[in-house]
């Protein structure tokens, strides 16, 4: 198996002989089917209470789920949850990942088209059910009985995706609530989710579903076809899915617009929204949690982040100035308001964040033809197929990302490099933000009671008597910190699967010695081919590194970089990627884009 296909061959032939074989000589079997047939027989006379003995009938003899001896639904003495598509069709839900998903089995976060911005075992866009909490990759999914493939792109796929059953066509979807790994497998650890097909066509017959929501768009239909004919000894079905959901963005509904807000509930079980924190050193906060920070720059000396305020600076940075340090904001001209405001600087609410898809645009076509055909004869030889094609496209959006790469101290852009083109020595930066008379105001202020138990007065409380002045450091390397539009925002994912089945099942009448009787058998061969691609618009690491590292002032005087290679300069601190308030920024040029960016 690789990344992208999945080829399987199944026969149950040797399995069946290993079995006879087994039953032969296992007396204690034997004894353990009485003792089930008396379980069984007790658990029909409490079924009787929940069906009647006609619709028992009507289902006929089936092989549940989570055993291989056959007998009707309502006499399985595992727990067992039925859920019929036309009860749920009723109830408003249609397709197969909603009515799972919100099954009463299904525990934990379940994973659906809302996690496309997430790194996910079956990649973005994929919806898989987890039963009891245990996760996809323990919750085994069967259809009609037999396995489907895993579906997926980029991670590990390793469970099939619901988004690619022809939810249409579906008749129950049955839920064993125990695990089942004694039967199945691992796999089958938290529990089997088997979907049945319908086998009642006879005509042709057409629905179609629309959906709307209060606010924003999101709406979403599904429209589907089949047509199908029972006869005598057999029956055949053909039917076609096609599903389309345009997007919802977090700005469209009341209570994901705007920033993502503090949250608690109070003693009475209200739930508050307002700030719950102080105004933490001087800043005004709101409602907003903090969120990503953009717009600074990190270097390796006691500032550590300056932000980009142009045209001013608390220190000696040119447009930039440090926010805080040693435990209080920076109040240079000490007006009561600290210099950097964090919310300032947050992607928190931003228009990009606002932008973003909270459901993505997606669509889907499913179709399935399947048939059986019984023979004549006391062995009911029945062969039986099964054909998917699914295709499906999902486009999500999400809101804007960090990107911190790392910037050598010879780069002719480095903020902290004296020889390039708007540097400066950003020791002699921190220096003079330690003699700003407003900082040390503040700083013998703060540290008043500490010089005080060193015997030291309040005049010679200052950051020089603690040695903190560094000096001349020369080009030092460092990280500027910024969102990029565009930057890993836009996720496109394909995905096709063909699946089929052919087989024969029948019964074996031969074996009637004892309790050894209702023998059947059941060989089948499968083949699977899962085709996907995922891609995504961002910034190439390895493009940006080089550039960055290579760039020099060429003997003409401009910024040049590479040799000869196509390599584009790339400024990491122009002041278009740094823009106050938006806080998602782009590369001055349209070059530098061109360079860097690539799906």
């Amino acid at each position: 198996m690789t990344s992208n296909c999945r080829f399987e061959k199944k026969t149950a032939f040797y399995t069946f002989i290993l079995s006879l074989i087994m039953a032969l000589f296992a007396n204690p079997t034997w004894a353990q089917d009485e003792q089930s047939d008396e379980a069984e027989a007790e658990a029909t006379e409490q079924s009787d209470e929940l069906a009647t003995d006609e619709e028992a009938a009507d289902l006929g003899k089936i092989v549940v789920t989570g055993s291989r001896l056959q007998r009707e639904t309502y006499t399985s003495i595992q727990p067992l949850q039925i859920i019929t598509a036309e009860g749920s069709r009723e109830a408003g839900l249609v397709d197969a990942a909603d009515i799972l998903q919100t099954s009463t089995a299904s525990s934990g976060q379940q994973i659906d088209l809302t996690f496309s911005g997430f790194v996910l075992d079956n990649g973005p866009g994929a919806s898989t059910v987890s039963l009891r909490g245990l996760g996809s990759a323990r919750t085994l999914l069967l259809l009609n009985g037999r396995r489907l493939a895993p579906s997926g792109v980029e991670g590990a796929p390793s469970a099939p995706d619901l988004n690619l059953i022809p939810s249409s066509m579906v008749q129950r979807y049955e839920i064993l609530l125990d695990g089942a790994s004694s039967v199945y497998g691992s796999d089958a650890v938290a529990g089997v989710t088997n979907v049945i097909m319908r086998k009642d066509y006879d005509g042709f017959e057409a629905d179609v579903y629309y959906t709307t929501r209060d606010q924003g768009d999101g709406d979403s239909y599904s429209a589907n076809a089949a047509w199908g004919k029972n006869f005598d000894r057999g029956f055949f079905g053909i039917g076609v899915e096609h599903n389309k959901n345009k997007a919802q963005r977090l700005r469209d509904s009341d209570w994901t617009e705007g920033c993502e807000k503090h949250r608690e509930v109070d003693q009475y079980g209200k739930i508050r929204t307002q700030d719950l924190y102080h105004p933490s050193l001087g800043m005004e906060w709101g409602d907003c949690v903090r969120g990503s920070l953009a717009g600074r720059v990190y270097m390796p000396l006691n500032s550590g982040s300056v932000y980009h305020t142009p045209g001013t600076s608390n220190g000696g940075w040119g447009n930039w100035s440090e926010s805080e340090q040693y435990g209080f904001a920076i109040d240079s001209n000490l007006d009561g308001i600290a210099d950097v405001n964090y919310g300032d600087y947050d992607l928190n609410g931003g228009d990009q964040i606002q932008n973003a898809m909270l459901y993505p645009e997606s669509e889907r076509t499913s179709i399935m033809a399947y048939g059986e055909y019984t023979f004549e004869g006391e062995m009911n030889n029945t062969m039986y197929f099964e054909a998917n094609f699914n295709k499906r496209n999902v486009h999500q959006q999400g809101g804007g990302y960090q990107l911190f790469p790392t910037v050598p101290g010879t780069n002719p852009y480095n903020l902290c490099n004296p020889d390039g083109i708007n540097g400066v020595d950003c020791g002699l930066g921190q220096d003079a933000l330690y003699n700003n008379p407003g900082y040390r105001a503040q700083f013998s202020a703060n540290f008043e009671s500490l010089c005080a138990g060193y015997g030291i007065p309040v005049e010679y409380c200052m950051p020089e008597t603690f040695g903190l002045n560094t000096g001349a450091v020369g080009p030092i390397w460092t990280q500027p910190i910024a969102s990029v539009a565009g930057d890993r925002v836009d996720y496109d994912t394909k995905m096709e699967q063909l699946r089929y089945v052919v087989g024969i099942k029948g019964d074996l009448p031969g074996i009637d010695w004892g309790s050894m009787n209702g023998w059947v058998y059941d060989m089948s061969y499968s083949y699977t081919n899962s085709d996907g691609s995922s891609s995504r618009m961002g910034v190439r690491g390895d493009r940006l590194d080089y550039s960055l590292a290579t760039s020099r002032i060429g003997p003409t005087g401009d910024i040049i970089c590479g040799n000869d290679d196509g390599c584009v300069p790339v400024n990491m601190f122009a002041a278009s990627l740094y823009p106050l308030q938006t806080v998602v920024g782009d590369f001055a040029t349209q070059a530098e884009r061109d360079y860097l960016f690539d799906s």
